[in-house]
């Protein structure tokens, strides 16, 4: 059975739940720090999404911010970039910084759900978003194929966004 989800935007008393999963998703040398979650909190609440199940317990997270363009330099996709250095409240293009669940909520299809019903969730309150674009590891093919399904396409690699990969630029314009 498909566990039921409800999502709202974090706060900073979330950041202990965000670091949890954050741990279980990634590897130490490509996890964020609490600092950088922070930033992104305060910052831009609004893209910053929870998904909690109908326990109570956060189960993932989202988050975004919003640029004025895709940039050209690879350490503007960097983990532990400054959000303050891209992020415009008038941007047009969403970039998804982070997507994570945890491992018990993973592959029964609830990543493809989330990250759709997220951007959703997102999209309703940031109304000026015309594209997103976001940075997936290339090792990372169950992650791609989500969003894919979602409609994201391959634009550019970076040969050094990750330790010891590359990394995908993926883009999605909706029409």
């Amino acid at each position: 059975m498909t566990p039921d989800f409800s999502l709202r935007n974090a706060a900073l008393l979330d950041l202990c739940a965000v670091m949890n999963i954050e741990r279980s998703s990634f590897e130490p040398d490509i996890q964020e720090t609490e600092a950088v979650f922070r930033r992104r909190i305060e910052l831009f609440p609004e893209g910053f999404v929870l998904f909690t199940d109908s326990a109570g317990k956060t189960a993932g997270y989202l988050c975004s911010e919003l640029w004025s363009d895709i940039p050209e330099n690879p350490a503007d996709f960097s983990v532990g970039h400054d959000i303050s250095k891209m992020h415009r409240a008038d941007g047009k293009i969403l970039y998804i910084s982070s997507f994570a669940l945890l491992p018990e909520y993973r592959g029964c299809g609830n990543g493809a759900r989330l990250f759709s019903t997220g951007l959703s969730f997102i999209k309703k309150r940031i109304q000026s978003v015309q594209s997103m674009v976001l940075l997936v590891n290339e090792q990372w093919t169950g992650a791609q194929r989500i969003y894919e399904s979602y409609g994201f396409t391959r634009t550019a690699v970076l040969p050094d966004a990750f330790p010891h990969s590359a990394g995908i630029v993926m883009k999605f314009t909706p029409e």
